[in-house]
């Protein structure tokens, strides 16, 4: 097995805990959000599960960027698939999550200044 099936399998468990450990916080109940994340933790604990027996074909270093991407995405949003996909018309709208999330939280938007 290589690294790559590793860091694959270790992307992916991330990212279905981050999912799985969502709390709502009085928010309203969005079926088709939690369809979408239920999906996403299946499909992420499947590559999980197929790297810890052996039974994962192959892992591409391309790969494992997109499974990063979406990693942290989806930590940016503290597991809220709803807020990865936000419409524009509000201030922080579209991919703005990313931008926040890798200034880090020591930069002011010039906005709250």
């Amino acid at each position: 097995m290589t690294s790559l099936f590793l860091v694959q399998g270790g992307l992916c468990a991330l990212l279905a805990a981050r999912l799985l450990l969502f709390r709502r916080d009085g928010a309203a109940h969005r079926p088709r959000a939690a369809w979408l994340a239920y999906v996403l933790v299946v499909l992420a604990g499947a590559v999980t599960i197929s790297v810890l027996f052996g039974r994962y074909e192959w892992a591409m270093l391309a790969q494992n960027g997109i499974t990063a991407v979406l990693c942290l995405a989806v930590f940016a949003v503290r597991g809220n698939v709803v807020e990865l996909f936000r419409t524009a018309g509000t201030a922080d709208s579209g991919c703005t999550w990313l931008v926040r999330f890798l200034r880090g939280p020591c930069h002011e938007d010039s906005a709250t200044r």
